[in-house]
């Protein structure tokens, strides 16, 4: 009797299990409803940084979890990186294509196709507060779904 119970319970947790892995992402769920290019994610960095802050992979591994899923398949994501004012404009140039870079590392070692992602960087060319050029919301990388065409 008891490994009838036993089975039983194996079959249930497996039952369970298989369904949590079949409901549907609720992030992937609102990406795949849009038809027009939108920011899915914003993260910032630290000054002269391009490495991924603790609070970054908070956001940044459910949105690998949602791009990696199949209702995403034909979607595209640019990946743009972008600096505040502070120096020089080359430097905050190739600061802003590490940025994007390095989340594009981060995305594809939890399963995004890198090819379906386009990371350029725009340096301080493109201000989130253009009041305030050398804020700190302006140091972000921002992840666009570009929907497959229709």
């Amino acid at each position: 009797m008891p490994r009838r119970l036993a089975r039983r319970g194996l079959l249930v947790a497996a039952l369970a299990l298989l369904a949590a892995c079949q409901s549907p992402n609720p992030q992937a769920e609102r990406i795949s409803q849009m038809t027009t290019r939108g920011v899915v994610l914003t993260v910032n960095f630290d000054l002269n940084s391009y490495a991924i802050r603790p609070d970054a992979r908070e956001v940044l591994e459910p949105l690998a979890q949602a791009l990696a899923d199949p209702v995403l398949e034909g979607f595209t994501y640019d990946v743009n990186g972008h600096t505040d004012s502070t120096g020089r404009l080359g430097r905050n140039m190739a600061l802003s294509d590490l940025r994007a870079a390095s989340v594009v590392d981060f995305l594809a070692e939890r399963g995004v196709d890198r090819q379906r992602m386009r990371p350029q960087g725009f340096g301080p060319l493109q201000p989130l507060t253009p009041a305030t050029p050398r804020a700190a919301a302006n140091r972000r990388v921002e992840v666009f779904a570009v929907p497959p065409a229709r």
